[in-house]
C-alpha cells in the first residue's frame, strides 16, 4: 500500500515545491509589490476620503496612519528595486521569502523606528509631537513620513538604530564606555599676526585609556592641507596604559597669512582619531 501511495506523495511534494515562492520568477514578485502599493494607495485614499490628512483614530496621537504606511511602501518599493536589478541573476531560493516579507517588515520596523525617534524629536523640535488632546500638524506628519519609509526601504538603518538605543539604555558595556583612545583637544586654535612672518606651533594630546600599549613608530600621523602644515610626535616610543603623547602642529604661513581650516589624522592600533586644526589671523 505504501509502495503504491508513494509515486503519489512524491508528485504532490513535486507540485508543492514548483508552486512555492522560491520557484517564483521575478515577474511574480514584481507583480506581488505593485500589488501592494496599489492597496495601500488604495486604502490611504479611502480613509482619507482623498484629503491629504488621515482620520483621527484614538491612536494617531501616538503615531499618525502615514506611518505605518510609509513604512510599508518602502518596504515594497526596495523590493522592487531588487526584482528589477537582479531579474538576470535570480536568487529565488534566498531572496524568495525576503521579497515578500519586505511590505510587513517596513511596516514594522517603520512604525518602531518613529516611536523610538518621537523621543528625540520631543527634545530637538518639540512642535513636531502634539499634546495628548491635539493630532499631528501637516509637517510633523511629513517628518515621520519620512523617517518610516526611509527605514521600511533601507532595513540596516533599523538594526543601527536598535544597536543605539540599547547602547543608550543599558550601556554600549564596560569596556566600551571605558577603553578608548583620545585627541585633546578636539579643535586646536593657531593664531598668526598679519603683519609678522614666522611660524605658529600648538599640540593635541592623544590619551589612552585602554589597557593596550601602542607603538607610535608605526602609527599613521598625517594633516591636509599644503606643506604650511607640519605635524611630529614629541616623542614616538611606545604609548601604553594610561598614558598621553602630545603631537607638534607647526603652521607656517605664506605672507600675508591666510585663514584656513585642517584636519590632524592619527591612525594607531586600529583607531583612527582626527581633531580639527583653525589657523586664524589676528
Amino acid at each position: 500500500m505504501d509502495a503504491q501511495r508513494r509515486p503519489f506523495r512524491k508528485a504532490v511534494r513535486s507540485v508543492i515545491y514548483s508552486l512555492g515562492p522560491t520557484r517564483w520568477s521575478p515577474l511574480v514578485f514584481l507583480v506581488y509589490q505593485v500589488a501592494w502599493i496599489t492597496a495601500l494607495v488604495a486604502l490611504m485614499v479611502a480613509a482619507t476620503r482623498g484629503k491629504a490628512a488621515p482620520p483621527s483614530y484614538s491612536w494617531d496621537h501616538v503615531v499618525p496612519l502615514w506611518v505605518p504606511w510609509a513604512g510599508a511602501l518602502g518596504g515594497s518599493t526596495i523590493s522592487v528595486v531588487g526584482v528589477v536589478s537582479h531579474s538576470r541573476e535570480w536568487d529565488g531560493l534566498g531572496f524568495a521569502y525576503w521579497h515578500l516579507a519586505r511590505p510587513i517588515l517596513g511596516m514594522i520596523t517603520g512604525s518602531v523606528a518613529v516611536l523610538v525617534l518621537l523621543f528625540v524629536l520631543k527634545g530637538i523640535a518639540p512642535d513636531v509631537i502634539p499634546a495628548s488632546d491635539e493630532n499631528y500638524t501637516p509637517g510633523g506628519t511629513a517628518v515621520l513620513f519620512v523617517i518610516a519609509f526611509v527605514v521600511g526601504y533601507r532595513e540596516e538603518t533599523f538594526r543601527e538604530l536598535v544597536k543605539r538605543v540599547v547602547d543608550v539604555l543599558l550601556g554600549p558595556g564596560e569596556k566600551a564606555a571605558t577603553q578608548r583612545l583620545a585627541l585633546v583637544p578636539g579643535i586646536l586654535l593657531l593664531q598668526a599676526e598679519a603683519a609678522v612672518g614666522g611660524s605658529v606651533s600648538g599640540s593635541v594630546t592623544l590619551f589612552n585609556n585602554t589597557q593596550d600599549t601602542f607603538d607610535l613608530k608605526s602609527a599613521g600621523l598625517k594633516i591636509n592641507g599644503d606643506p604650511e602644515f607640519t605635524v611630529t610626535w614629541t616623542d614616538n616610543g611606545p604609548l601604553g596604559p594610561g598614558d598621553a603623547r602630545a603631537i607638534n602642529v607647526t603652521w607656517t604661513p605664506d605672507t600675508p597669512p591666510v585663514r584656513s581650516e585642517r584636519i590632524l589624522r592619527v591612525e594607531v592600533g586600529g583607531y583612527s582619531l582626527t581633531a580639527t586644526v583653525r589657523a586664524t589671523v589676528s
